[in-house]
């Protein structure tokens, strides 16, 4: 009688137990402090050849991932082109090694730092994210509803090609290149692409970039920022619209993006009961069978 319960209880132990959240496990663990974007200044690349220049600090970044390749991009960078704002300063990322105009420093910041999936995808401030062409029409109202608190970069400047700073804090320093490119496909220009990229300890306080290849027409982007993954708002309520993802058009939504341990568990779970089928069967007839009842008819 013992054995005829303990063999459906451990079945309904093991189908249940994958399904038990993990989350919030995983959260009593997390010990490291997300990444964010502490601080901006932004200069011409003119200023390299000037002996002393002015930088400026935004009050608004805007990332812009897109690629060549991808339709519903061009709409969403008609109308990132078409920004009418001075307090706003863009870097448009080829974060797609199918574009000739690949940075790989930009599929890292997509993949492992924004964990993005699709394109057109927009990061304002380092905090918030407007996902497809729907969502993109909301970019004003996000960047109006933005405040960000930038904060770190003391005394700030270029001379003779050097810049320099003071970071209040010792975190990392990253700056872009940003130079006007064509575009690979249609007969025009990308204002905002991002080239180059070099990253160092906001500490080591000055970095020469005479010794690096720039155009007249291309800016600097210096970013004192805490690395490690964003924790994205999505900023509209609106779908996506139109995105890509690998080259093919999807219609999945920005909160698609966020893995949900759950799904996993599900799956794990149907799995294994379709595994347990034979055992369950072969437990049912030797119950309703048994091997003492069997010997019996056959005597």
């Amino acid at each position: 009688m013992r054995w005829r319960f303990s063999v459906p209880f451990l079945l309904a132990t093991l189908m249940i137990f994958p399904v038990i959240p993990t989350q919030g496990l995983q959260d009593e663990n997390l010990v490291d402090e997300p990444g964010s974007l502490l601080d901006v200044r932004v200069f011409s690349a003119d200023c390299l050849t000037d002996v002393v220049c002015e930088l400026h600090q935004p009050e608004h970044l805007l990332e812009y991932f897109s690629a060549d390749w991808c339709e519903p991009c061009e709409q969403v960078s008609q109308q990132v082109n078409a920004l009418n704002r001075t307090d706003t300063f863009v870097i448009q990322h080829h974060s797609s090694n199918q574009d000739l105009t690949f940075l790989s420093e930009s599929k890292l910041r997509f993949d492992q730092e924004f964990r993005l999936l699709f394109y057109p995808s927009l990061v304002v401030d380092g905090e918030h994210l407007l996902t497809g062409t729907r969502q993109a029409m909301d970019l004003n109202t996000t960047l109006n509803d933005s405040t960000p608190n930038s904060s770190g970069l003391e005394s700030m400047s270029v001379r003779n090609g050097t810049v320099s700073w003071n970071a209040t804090e010792e975190h990392v320093l990253r700056i872009w290149y940003i130079e006007p490119t064509p575009h690979s496909i249609e007969n025009r220009i990308h204002p905002h692409l991002a080239r180059s990229y070099w990253e160092l300890n906001s500490s080591t306080s000055s970095l020469n970039l005479t010794q690096f290849e720039t155009a007249g027409n291309g800016s600097f982007a210096v970013m004192l920022e805490r690395p490690g993954i964003r924790t994205l708002t999505v900023s509209s309520e609106a779908p996506t619209g139109r995105v890509e993802v690998d080259g093919q058009e999807s219609a999945k939504s920005s909160e698609d993006q966020r893995w949900n341990p759950a799904w996993l568990a599900a799956g794990t779970a149907g799995g294994l009961l379709v595994l347990l089928l034979p055992a369950l069967f072969m437990h049912r007839r030797l119950m309703n069978n048994p091997p003492e009842k069997q010997f019996l008819e056959n005597e």
